[in-house]
This record gives structure tokens, C-alpha cells and sequence, in this order.
């Protein structure tokens, strides 16, 4: 049988057992006709070796052969057979039946359905876009000698709640943060943009008295039995007054009304996540009001910007925040008549991508406020005193080296005697506190370098990046000479790993020497304090 009958024959018989109406009948009828096609296909075959037979016969010569040869044309060559074609070439040559459109219009139907069904039970809505954002930050501790029974350092003890009794090592989950940012006005033309942010955090909850010079009144009591609550921390809206929607080389200004961080210095601004030391320096938590949230106006924008566009990199030779506040802290009213003023300027050295004064930037910080001075007896304010912070800062970030020099000075007015009986004619003095920090640090890796930030990464896959860093920090709650004791310095020997996006992992080792007082060391404050502290961030 010819190859092209054979093929003519097979495509028919294959057609024919996938056309629709076959998958349609019974196994019975579908068995009885592929018994009908075979016996025609044995059939044909039979006639095809006959005819192949008869032709195979010899021809018997002619009986003269003429004198001149006839002329001999030449067969018709047979046409040579179509090429076989793909599944893919017969797909796209087979028109569509009316039965196949209905069937992708059902399965479009159903799909839309099933998205609609999926956003309604499982995505979250909201009225304006928003960015939901967060940290949760995971603590081991050890320390020799131990936290004594009531202490609350949150230098060294990883802002735990007071001990009941003494304790080497403790876990902690220091701090939970939430934020919700966004915009509330567009503006497609100019960029000036509303936008909004919120966020929240965790807080420790002492059931006792932090602040109590005695171990046994500091003691974690029944009333605070979780030992965390949750605090609002950011509640503002921000108002861009210069252009968003331009090129690099624009300058930039925000006025931002709420609840915020206050713009001093570089460690109270500094987040947790490029923060290369668990633990903050000792003047912020020592100085009320520069590392804490305030309610108010503040204005930040920066001026003459110069851009490298070769290496995208932006640089403003002047960065500057001006505000009012409060003063009270977050979450509260106005607790007197009187309003905090704060101002931060930056300088950067003006300088190509290739330089080495790349990234050298000098800052001053001024805090002016009111401090209420309270009978510690009837605990009545009889009194309202002044309140300075300034602050020095020199920022040197040059991978892979980089440097950081931070001074702070706090001056509060306070009673010359006891509170315990203060009135509103009780003299004061100005009372000075000072703090500083440096910090030598090497980064190793490529997860901040600009180059790497912009390249597309594959699923899951983050250039990774270490970083090990050495600070000396101090702090002296009264500088006057007759006041002994006060005064810490705690050295901290540290590496870190950024293993992922919003993920690393901190080891730091630190030694805390403190001046005694004239009684000798204390439970609470022995001469010097080993610790090790283990910390893995990640946000999501």
C-alpha cells in the first residue's frame, strides 16, 4: 500500500476517532466500528498487493521495431507528498466549532468569579493606598554579674521589666513595630502630595517604679503580668511644598503636623534597621525629649543639591528641619503653658561619587523647652524650668569605612534642695549633662551598594553584606566636680549580617565600667559588667 494512502488512511482513522461525536458514543458502538475500519483497511490491502502483482508481470516485446525511435517523453514526475506537520501548524489551521467559543466563555466566567470571590474573602481593603510595614526585633542576653533583683538598666539589661530576683540571662523581644503610610492627595501636576503615616510599637510595662532608689520598690509586681503594652508612635500628615514628581536634582520640603520623631542628631533619628548597635547610645534615653515621639509642626527640606548621574548618586549641600512642639512626650497634651522649639542643620562636603570626602557630613542640633519641677511631697508643679539639648554630630560613610562622632549637653533648671519641699520660690541651678559617642565601623559585601540596589533580583535572592564595628560610648548625668558616681562608659565590640532584604543578625560584646559613688559599688551599680547580647531583626 502506498505510504500516502497509508497516511491519508491513518489521519482519517485518527481524526475520526477524536472527533467529538465519537467521544460521544458507547464503547460498544465505538468497538464495533474500528472492527468495520479494519476489515477495510485489510481489505485495501489485499487489493493493493493484487494490483502490485498484476504490474510486476513481464511485457512481452513488440513485433518489428521501427525503423526510427519514436520519441520518448518524459513520466510525469509524481508530486512530491506535503510535509508533515506539527501539532502546533494543524492546531492553528483547525477553525474553532460554536461548541469550543461557549466553552471558553464558561471558563472565563468561572475564573472571574473565582478572582472576585478570592479579593473579597482574602485582600484587605482600604479607601487610600497604603504601605503596611514592620519590625520585629528577638534578643538573647547574658551578663556577669547578673541583673540584681529590681534592676531596670535598659543599657544592659535589653529594656526588660524589673527582676524579681537576680538573674545571668534572659530572652527578650525588646521591640514590635507597626506603620501604615500613604498618600491622601495625588498631585499629578507638581507632585505636591499629602501623604499620611501610622505606627505603632511596644513599650515595657513596670508595675513598679523604675526610678526608685531602692531594689525592692522597683520589683515586677501582679498588676503588669504581660510586661508589654502597645503605644501609638507616629500619627501625622505631611504636606510637600516643593515638586516629588521631578528628577534627582530637585530640592525638597515637607511640612509634617502630628505626631513624630524629633530631628537631633544622628542616633535618635537613626532606624533599627541600619542601626549597627543593639543598644542606643546613653544620652538618648538619659536626655528627655530628643528620642522621643512630639506632638507639633516640623519642616524639613534640604537645599543646593548636586547630583552625579553617572553613579545616581544625590547629594544636598545643606539638610534642615525647624519645629514647635509640645514638649510632653507622646500621646499627651500640652502639660504647661509653654512651647519646644527644636532646629538641625546638616552640612555635606561637596564632593564627586569618586572622592574620598564622599558622604563627610557635619550636623548641629538645638532642643529648647520647658521642664515642669515638681513637690515630690503633694507632687504639685510649683515650678517651671528651662530646658536646652545641643548637639555636634560628624558623619564619614564611605564604604567600606565608616566613622560617626556624636556629643550631646543637656542643661535643666533644678532645686538647690531637696524636692521633697519645694515651693515656687526655691532657687534653682542649671544642671549639666553630657554624653558622647564614636563609632569605627567596616562593611564587607554588596547589599548597599547602588550598583546592586538596582538590579533586578531573582524570587527571593539578596546580595549579602557584614559588618563589624567597634564604639566607645559615655555618659555623665552631672558634670559638676563634687558629683561622684554618675558617670558610664560602655565599649561594645560588635559584627553584624544582613543575610536578606529586611533581615540581620547582631552579636555584640560589651564591657560597662561605672564610677562609683562614695559608698562603693552596688548590686545595681557594680564597678564593671560583661555582657553578650545575640539579636535577629527582620521586617516585613
Amino acid at each position: 500500500m502506498p505510504a500516502n494512502k497509508k497516511t491519508a488512511l491513518t489521519g482519517a482513522l485518527v481524526l475520526a476517532l477524536s472527533s467529538p461525536a465519537v467521544h460521544a458514543q458507547s464503547a460498544r458502538q465505538l468497538k464495533r466500528e474500528i472492527d468495520e475500519l479494519r476489515k477495510q483497511v485489510q481489505q485495501l490491502i489485499e487489493l493493493t498487493k493484487a494490483q502490485a502483482a498484476a504490474k510486476a508481470e513481464p511485457v512481452p516485446a513488440p513485433a518489428a521495431a521501427t525503423p526510427a525511435a519514436a520519441p520518448v517523453t518524459a513520466a510525469a514526475t509524481p508530486p512530491a507528498p506535503a510535509p508533515e506537520q506539527d501539532q502546533a501548524t494543524r492546531d492553528a489551521n483547525t477553525p474553532a466549532t460554536q461548541a469550543d467559543v461557549l466553552g471558553l466563555r464558561t471558563d472565563l466566567e468561572n475564573y472571574k468569579y473565582e478572582q472576585s470571590r478570592t479579593a473579597e474573602r482574602n485582600r484587605a481593603s482600604v479607601t487610600r493606598n497604603t504601605r503596611i510595614a514592620g519590625t520585629v526585633q528577638l534578643r538573647g542576653n547574658w551578663f556577669n554579674p547578673g541583673v540584681a533583683a529590681g534592676q531596670a538598666n535598659g543599657a544592659t539589661g535589653g529594656n526588660t521589666t524589673p527582676q524579681a530576683t537576680g538573674r545571668h540571662t534572659s530572652f527578650d523581644v525588646p521591640a514590635v513595630t507597626l506603620s501604615f503610610t500613604g498618600n491622601l492627595y495625588r498631585d499629578y501636576a507638581e507632585g505636591k502630595n499629602l501623604t499620611y503615616q501610622l505606627g505603632f510599637t511596644t513599650a515595657s510595662n513596670f508595675a513598679g517604679s523604675p526610678s526608685a532608689a531602692t531594689s525592692a520598690s522597683r520589683t515586677l509586681g501582679t498588676s503588669s503580668s504581660s510586661g508589654t503594652q502597645f503605644n501609638l508612635t507616629n500619627a501625622n500628615i505631611a504636606y510637600s511644598f516643593e515638586p516629588t514628581n521631578g528628577g534627582s536634582e530637585d530640592r525638597k520640603g515637607t511640612l509634617t503636623f502630628g505626631q513624630q520623631q524629633v530631628p537631633f542628631g544622628l542616633e535618635a533619628q537613626t532606624t533599627e534597621e541600619i542601626r549597627p548597635v543593639i543598644t542606643s547610645a546613653l544620652f538618648t534615653s538619659a536626655l528627655s525629649g530628643i528620642n522621643q515621639r512630639q506632638i507639633g509642626l516640623i519642616y524639613r527640606g534640604d537645599a543646593f543639591v548636586d547630583v552625579d548621574w553617572t553613579n545616581n548618586y544625590r547629594v544636598a549641600l545643606l539638610e534642615y528641619a525647624a519645629g514647635i512642639v509640645n514638649g510632653s512626650g507622646p500621646n499627651k497634651s500640652d502639660n504647661n503653658g509653654r512651647k519646644d522649639f527644636l532646629g538641625r542643620a546638616a552640612f555635606t562636603v561637596p564632593a564627586d561619587y569618586n572622592s574620598w570626602l564622599r558622604e563627610l557630613k557635619f550636623g548641629v542640633s538645638v532642643y529648647e523647652g520647658f521642664n515642669n519641677l515638681v513637690n515630690t511631697t503633694s507632687n504639685a508643679v510649683v515650678q517651671v524650668g528651662k530646658s536646652r539639648r545641643t548637639g555636634f554630630d560628624i558623619n564619614y560613610t564611605h564604604l567600606p569605612y565608616s566613622i560617626a562622632y556624636e556629643f550631646a549637653q543637656g542643661e535643666d533648671d533644678t532645686f538647690t534642695t531637696p524636692a521633697a519641699s519645694a515651693s515656687n520660690t526655691t532657687p534653682t541651678f542649671r544642671k549639666k549633662s553630657r554624653g558622647q559617642y564614636v563609632n569605627f565601623g567596616y562593611t564587607w559585601g554588596e547589599q548597599f551598594l547602588t550598583s546592586e540596589k538596582t538590579l533586578a533580583k531573582y524570587d527571593d535572592y539578596w546580595p549579602k553584606s557584614y559588618q563589624a564595628f567597634l564604639r566607645f560610648d559615655e555618659f555623665d548625668a552631672d558634670t559638676r566636680a563634687e558629683i561622684v558616681g554618675d558617670r558610664t562608659r560602655i565599649t561594645t565590640l560588635g559584627l553584624n549580617a544582613f543575610f536578606a532584604e529586611t533581615t540581620k543578625l547582631q552579636a555584640n560584646y560589651l564591657i560597662q565600667r561605672n564610677d562609683l559613688p562614695a559608698t562603693g559599688a552596688t548590686a545595681d551599680r557594680p564597678a564593671k559588667q560583661h555582657g553578650v547580647q545575640v539579636q535577629l531583626q527582620y521586617g516585613f
